[in-house]
């Protein structure tokens, strides 16, 4: 090197540079010590909110999971109380109308565990079931056609019947 000029250091001699760790943020690995108050406020409050955030993250698949386990548990029930064939129409039934199904299976598993249903319920009583559950939900609804009379709209201007 020439006195007086100031040349990049050679590319070999700067290993131990290009190997120290960075920080993902940019910049070069910075202590606690040097980090600036509200820098460290603010990576305390990301850490908080992020742990925070996987907390609520467990909390959910473990409520997801103990409602998958009540659904297999349902599934099971019903599937003991019912003949296949009755079983084959109510899965064809979710299959147009979940609300329905669900609906029905409750009252399936609130009658066998009331002890009404001694064994497996047949397809004919299934349908009776429906049958019943449609009428005590639906009650008979009336049209009514309201028709709009004008005032000028006299059958009693024309006499037809001596034309």
């Amino acid at each position: 090197q020439a006195q007086g000029t100031s040349l990049p250091p050679h590319p070999r001699l700067c290993v131990a540079a290009a190997f120290r760790p960075r920080s993902p943020f940019g910049g070069g690995v910075r202590s606690r010590a040097r980090m600036k108050p509200e820098e460290e406020k603010r990576a305390k409050a990301m850490a908080a909110s992020q742990a925070a955030g996987e907390q609520d993250l467990q909390k959910m698949q473990e409520q997801r999971q103990q409602q998958q386990e009540m659904e297999e548990r349902k599934r099971i029930m019903v599937r003991s109380i019912l003949e296949p064939e009755a079983l084959e129409r109510l899965n064809r039934l979710g299959i147009v109308k979940p609300e329905k199904q669900q609906q029905l299976e409750v009252m399936l598993l609130h009658l066998a565990q009331g002890g009404q249903i001694q064994e497996k319920m047949s397809e004919q009583a299934l349908i009776q079931l429906i049958e019943k559950m449609d009428a005590a939900r639906a009650p008979t609804s009336s049209i009514k056609f309201q028709r709009k009379r004008r005032d000028d709209d006299d059958d009693d201007d024309i006499d037809l019947d001596n034309l």
